[in-house]
């Protein structure tokens, strides 16, 4: 079994601020790091009723892991087979390098960086030419020898003495992994929201500015997306929003104001791509695939429902004559476009913008002709030069 030892603060800097990082304690931080590392038991070096350790117990048992308070040398050897791994980590070490996940990810080692970019990073000096990279992976057995410390000693020193001592394989971390802030140690709030912004970018992939609804909900993101995250069930808050958006934008086109229920599936299309954004942020980097979400593409063909309601109903005419033009836009909207993802041509499938336009041809009474012209560029898009030919 794969067992990590995570260490918390007894206190924040004698009752300050904690030290979060898009919402989440450092530790909680590192408890996904464990989990991707197949960590199978989490020991939380600390007290057990403080509120960073009853958030971490939570988190792991969602996560199906086995979680046990620890509170010093005595109590590891007694939590720790001789057959198990133990993965340490160092207090404040904020985990997102995919070197040193595969560093870590196969057998025993202790990861060193170089002697005086590493100390001046704040991690522990080992020699002359290398620093402690603030994880290791040791045989279980290394913690029965805790118990020749002193009561007070700090176990994770402990720990990095005996492997020292037991000549534990070394593996070197970059210097780049620090100059990139990939693999930092973190103290302060200050220091927690300095490295924020380039969390959040490593997460969001870069979007194309011909997405203007996804590049906006990016945007938005990128700017408050750590306090988004730091707020519970963000995520599902966001669907709900969306979800009544939806019904609005029906509701508005029912009683006669198809501008209104055109600019409300705008804002429910920004909606579901600041979903699926969040979405993205919860998710471990260190995890190849996830689950994909069934709740969005079940949204956004809602989303094509209400354009043909509201269409429909902003549109004279008979029943059928009324939402032929929306049918087919929505139609076209449905099927998988020719074109790459980042092109000009992305615009046409632009769910917030196709909204945003047929609210200004409303406005002007033009409804249908938007609809019209909307669905034969989606058409003349769609048709490559040269597809007919043989030979």
């Amino acid at each position: 079994m794969r067992i990590a030892l995570i260490t918390i603060a007894e206190n924040h800097g004698g009752g300050g601020a904690e030290a979060l990082v898009a919402g989440r304690s450092i530790a909680r931080h590192q408890l996904d790091f464990a989990l991707a590392q197949r960590c199978e038991k989490i020991l939380c070096l600390g007290h057990g009723a403080a509120p960073e350790a009853i958030a971490l117990r939570h988190a792991a048992e969602r996560a199906a892991a086995q979680f046990q308070v620890v509170r010093g040398v005595r109590d590891l050897p007694a939590a720790v087979r001789g057959d198990d791994e133990l993965l340490v980590l160092a207090q404040g070490l904020l985990p997102e390098s995919p070197l040193a996940f595969d560093l870590l990810k196969d057998g025993e080692g202790l990861l060193v960086l170089p002697a005086e970019a590493g100390w001046s990073a704040g991690f522990e000096r080992l020699d002359l030419t290398a620093s402690w990279g603030g994880a290791m992976v040791l045989p279980g057995r290394y913690a029965d020898r805790l118990d020749q410390l002193p009561e007070d000693a700090e176990p994770v020193a402990g720990l990095l003495r005996i492997a020292r001592q037991a000549r534990a394989p070394e593996r070197s971390l970059p210097e780049a992994e620090l100059s990139e802030r990939r693999w930092q140690i973190v103290r302060t709030p200050d220091a927690a929201r300095a490295l924020e912004p380039g969390w959040l970018r490593r997460r969001l992939p870069a979007c194309s500015p011909f997405r203007p609804t996804a590049w906006l909900a990016g945007v938005i993101l990128r700017r408050f997306g750590g306090p988004l995250l730091g707020i519970r069930n963000t995520g599902g808050a966001s669907l709900a929003a969306a979800s009544v958006s939806l019904v609005g934008a029906a509701v508005a086109g029912w009683f006669g104001l198809p501008v209104l229920g055109f600019v409300l599936l705008a804002a429910a299309a920004l909606l579901i791509e600041a979903s699926d954004g969040l979405r993205q942020l919860g998710r471990s980097i260190f995890v190849a695939r996830t689950e994909p979400s069934r709740l969005l593409p079940a949204l956004r063909a809602m989303w094509d429902l209400a354009l043909v309601a509201v269409g429909a109903l902003a549109i004279e005419g008979s029943r059928a004559h009324r939402a032929f033009a929306p049918l087919v836009t929505a139609g076209l909207l449905r099927i998988a476009p020719p074109w790459p993802v980042a092109g000009w041509r992305v615009l046409a499938g632009d769910r917030g913008l196709l909204a945003l336009l047929l609210a200004v041809a409303s406005g002007l009474g033009l409804a249908e002709a938007g609809f019209m012209l909307l669905s034969l560029a989606l058409i003349v898009l769609r048709l490559r030069p040269g597809e007919d030919r043989r030979g």
